[in-house]
């Protein structure tokens, strides 16, 4: 028998060694191959192979994931997405996580993607009906308790607000992470997917979107290769993608549809009126792109859906979908981050616990909104966005007339000036102000960072007026939405402005606050497009996104205005045309007037609280 036992425990050995092995090279194993072995740790059942009827005959694929030991009908988490159910981490690591704890967890690839059927993907087209048809599926069920919860973050995100709209009873609860995307036309800004700010295309994120994802009948994996930055720098804009990834894409009716047109409804976005009830956990972070679409989305929820059960929002510093990493990094850009821990694993089981089991109080103690206030490295809370305790405060832009760079002679006040004086540049298309961190993504160049970096390369350039503060007497404790007031003329029928709002130190560094656009035709609104008549004066609200941020005593605010941002922007051709159809810039002479009756100005939110132990900020390195 000796032999027998030596056999066995070597067997052993050798299988332990394995799982040693497996375990230290866990991070470069990919998570698909991992998910047999952490299902049989864990005792979870999984079913690859469901396939699930829609109303019109498309068939969408599924991955059912279930406790093995499992008692009574399990509540569901249903997650779907256009990344690939069977190797996408974020889809995997939700399918195991509460299926380890106690859920049915259902996740799908959207009509049109990988397993499912359809060769016309936009997105998210029929994306209410098809949750709505999978919701129907699951209440069936023999092992489903009637009640749904849903969770993801960026596309996994939205496509929960596209499956809110239509407020079906078994959707329960949800948690939508940095999901502004969502938004169509909400509180008089058109984003659809958050491709467009100001009426001007974000390229950068969305050419680099569509020339992995958005081709219209492709299933299989999308390459990980594509010269996205070369072919952004090339116009016309509209073949940015067909030039890296030839096909039909979805990118391009995004860009040839205006944004007043009515068709944008059939894709299923949130729009003003929708009354999405379900309620909501919704997580973001102040370095996406999106993240007004947020504020605006919940805020629409608040007004329109009063008799919402909750809604919490809470806002961490870092990029997108960056929330859970954050305080692991310690870094949001430049900005090192401390105090960002937060249970989020706890968050979300208590939430679809209170509101799918009917277990403990559901976050109750969470306040209506949590927001971390960068450079302070603390969290606050509020009933309201902005809070009801911030007070508007405008600073004034000034010049003698040379406000070109950051060595001209442009200034921030609280006063504003009693003489009109103007400052102009010149932008030209082909030589577009760079971009420098702030919200953008997908740029294709790896020295592109999202997130505060110094805009001081930036601020050399003739084409940038910038506008500088005294030091501040007092910190300034920044907390909601930015506008930029400018009073405008152009030699052009339209050009883009964009408001950059900077964090001076003493040592001269600029870093990034927050930032935004507008092109000018859309002054007035994306239905009531009008060009500019050249040389006369137009008055321009410039929504630059909302921001909660701690600028030191001693320290310096500045207002950058140009009018481009590349890559993160398209440019303005200036010639009032189509512009992503065109080849031939125009160049334009832009003016920005300040003092007497021209009053231009940055708005700022101001909270006026104690800060802990007096200035407890970090000072970047």
């Amino acid at each position: 028998m000796r032999p027998v036992w030596w056999i066995v425990l070597a067997a052993l050995l050798a299988l332990l060694l394995a799982l040693g092995a497996a375990y230290a090279l866990r991070e470069r194993i990919p998570a698909h191959w991992q998910q047999p072995l952490r299902a049989l740790v864990f005792g979870v059942r999984i079913d690859d192979d469901v396939r699930i009827a829609m109303p019109d005959g498309t068939r969408l694929a599924a991955t059912l994931y279930r406790p093995r030991r499992a008692q009574g009908p399990l509540p569901t988490v249903y997650v779907r997405l256009p990344y690939d159910r069977r190797r996408y981490a974020e889809a995997l690591g939700e399918g195991m996580f509460f299926a380890r704890h106690g859920y049915a967890v259902l996740v799908q690839d959207v009509r049109g993607k990988f397993g499912s059927e359809g060769d016309d993907f936009v997105p998210w087209r029929h994306a209410t009906q098809d949750g709505v048809a999978t919701l129907e599926w699951i209440v069936r069920q023999p092992w489903s308790n009637g009640k749904v919860g849903t969770i993801g973050c960026s596309a996994l995100g939205e496509l929960q607000y596209a499956l809110a709209r239509a407020n079906h009873p078994a959707h329960a609860a949800m948690v939508p992470m940095a999901a502004g995307g969502a938004a169509g036309r909400v509180s008089g800004r058109a984003a659809y997917f958050g491709a467009f700010e100001g009426g001007v295309l974000q390229l950068a994120a969305t050419t680099g979107w569509f020339s992995k994802h958005g081709v219209r009948n492709e299933h299989g994996p999308w390459p990980d290769d594509l010269d996205t930055a070369d072919s952004m720098r090339q116009w016309p804009v509209l073949d940015a993608v067909r030039r890296v990834r030839p096909g039909a894409n979805a990118y391009e009716e995004f860009l040839q549809t205006s944004l007043g047109d009515p068709r944008w409804r059939e894709m299923d976005y949130v729009f003003d009126g929708d009354r999405a009830a379900t309620p909501a956990l919704v997580i973001d972070t102040w370095g996406d792109p999106s993240i007004d679409g947020t504020l605006a989305l919940a805020e629409a929820v608040r007004r329109d859906s009063p008799d919402t059960p909750r809604q919490h929002v809470v806002i961490a510093p870092g990029n997108h979908c960056e929330h859970e990493l954050v305080a692991g990094m310690g870094r949001f850009g430049v900005l090192p981050v401390r105090n960002a821990a937060q249970p989020y694993r706890e968050w979300y089981l208590a939430w679809f616990d209170h509101w799918l089991r009917g277990r403990g109080d559901g976050l109750a103690k969470l306040p209506p909104y949590l927001f971390f206030v960068l450079n302070e490295q603390r969290w606050l809370g509020s009933t309201t966005w902005p809070p009801a305790e911030a007070r508007v405060q405008p600073w004034y832009l000034g010049s003698r007339g040379h406000a070109n760079g950051r060595d001209g002679d442009g200034v921030l006040s609280l006063q504003p000036s009693r003489d009109t004086r103007s400052d102009e540049f010149l932008y030209d298309p082909r030589d577009p102000v760079p971009s420098r961190g702030g919200p953008v993504c997908c740029a294709g160049d790896p020295a592109i960072r999202s997130g505060p970096e110094d805009q001081r390369d930036v601020e050399t350039r003739q084409d940038v007026l910038v506008y500088t503060s005294a030091p501040l007497r007092s910190p300034l404790r920044i907390a909601g939405p930015l506008r930029a007031q400018l009073v405008v003329s152009s030699s052009a029928p339209d050009t883009d402005f964009i408001a950059r709002l900077v964090h001076v130190w003493p040592d001269g560094r600029a870093t990034s606050i927050q930032e935004g656009a507008l092109r000018a035709r859309y002054r007035d609104g994306v239905e009531r497009p009008s060009l500019m008549t050249p040389g006369k004066r137009y008055v321009l609200d410039v929504p630059m996104r909302s921001i909660a941020y701690l600028v030191p005593r001693g320290h310096r605010i500045r207002l950058d205005v140009t009018s481009s941002s590349f890559p993160r922007l398209e440019r303005n051709l200036n010639t009032g045309g189509r512009n992503y159809d065109e080849t031939e810039p125009a160049k334009a002479l832009n003016r920005i007037f300040h003092g007497g009756d021209a009053v231009s100005f940055v708005e700022i939110p101001v909270l006026d609280i104690p800060t802990p132990s007096g200035e407890t900020f970090a000072i970047a390195p």
